[in-house]
């Protein structure tokens, strides 16, 4: 469930958000160009519907090599993504999800109905009575697992904004549905790097994604 929505984060990462939507819709990779308005448009926006459907959009463009080979996007075009482009990728139980990108960290979080998630460690030894709906939030960093395999490697989760200790982090992930191959931190969470890609980073408050030159790819291919 949850390794669902951190790969289409990623995946939508590869979007030029705003584009062929002027400034507004722009601002992430302006902000790294140094030539962009002040993040605090953006979080002026939110995440809208109009913001998601351009991004797809322009996935398709990247895909195709007609937008250069660097990308930056922000939070705010990933949360549209999340919210309103990908019917049937949020779980039942999972709502409101949120992506921010701050100094080089990866925050993600959502309102999670309890009831929906049974295999949840005992969070009411901590929390005390629980909610029906908590908010979950999460904070790591994007690491190399294998070839062509990246994972954000969690270091705080909070429910309920109550930190939970760092013991009980893999016994969550574990109850929000984490899977991943044996190499696999249990302290993480996988996302698969699409194809083309050089690398992906956080760089301050954006995304950047790096495509693979011509001859890379080409000789990817060959083998």
């Amino acid at each position: 469930m949850i390794k669902k929505l951190l790969t289409i984060v990623v995946l939508v990462g590869v979007a030029y958000a705003g584009f062929r939507w002027g400034p507004v819709f722009f601002p992430a990779m302006e902000r790294v160009l140094g030539v962009g308005p002040p993040a605090a448009v953006e979080e002026e926006l939110g995440p809208t519907p109009e913001m998601a459907e351009a991004t797809l959009d322009l996935f398709e463009e990247f895909r195709a090599g007609e937008i250069g080979d660097r990308l930056a996007l922000g939070g705010t075009e990933l949360s549209s993504i999340l919210r309103y482009a990908m019917p049937g990728i949020i779980p039942p139980g999972v709502s409101q999800p949120t992506v921010d990108l701050e100094d080089g960290k990866v925050h993600v979080s959502a309102r999670v109905a309890v009831d929906a998630f049974p295999r949840l460690p005992r969070l009411d030894q901590i929390l005390g009575l629980l909610p029906d709906t908590i908010l979950i939030e999460m904070r790591g960093s994007l690491i190399s697992v294998d070839q062509g395999v990246l994972a954000l490697q969690i270091d705080r989760v909070q429910a309920a904004n109550i930190p939970i200790p760092s013991r009980m982090v893999a016994g969550v992930l574990d109850g929000l549905g984490r899977q991943g191959p044996a190499s696999l931190p249990e302290d993480a969470l996988i996302v698969p790097m699409p194809d083309g890609l050089e690398s992906i980073f956080v760089q301050r408050d954006s995304l950047v994604l790096l495509a693979k030159n011509d001859d890379e790819s080409a000789q990817g291919e060959g083998n």
